[in-house]
């Protein structure tokens, strides 16, 4: 399962996700809410419309990954992306309902040295 969330977590990256208004509306669980790096709240709505204002793949690279499974419908996932020098940690809530979905995310920016695993 954790290949298969890596890969999703990856496509919210990509243009051709980004862009996918259906995709995103399947994927992102209709309770969904996450908290920026910014320090700000987003609901399912705001986060779909502010990916589908991205016109090209955000170019970020993900280190460190490790998927937990909670319970077997419920996965916790934490990895490192790099992104125009900036360290976020960012963590994922996903949960099988008729498919997987993104439940609930956060990105934190870090700061000082750390070890990198690139996946």
């Amino acid at each position: 399962m954790d290949k298969k969330i890596l890969e999703l977590e990856k496509s919210l990256f990509k243009y051709e996700y980004m862009s996918n208004k259906e995709y995103l509306e399947n994927v992102i669980d209709d309770e969904f809410i996450e908290c920026g790096k910014s320090g700000c709240f987003f609901d399912k709505t705001e986060t779909i419309q502010d990916l589908n204002k991205l016109t090209t793949d955000r170019k970020i690279d993900i280190y460190n990954y490790e998927c937990q499974s909670i319970d077997t419908n419920t996965y916790l996932v934490h990895y490192i992306t790099i992104s125009n020098n900036d360290k976020i940690y960012r963590t994922s809530l996903w949960v099988m309902r008729d498919n997987l979905k993104l439940l609930f995310h956060q990105a934190s920016t870090l700061s000082g040295e750390i070890e990198l695993v690139k996946f």
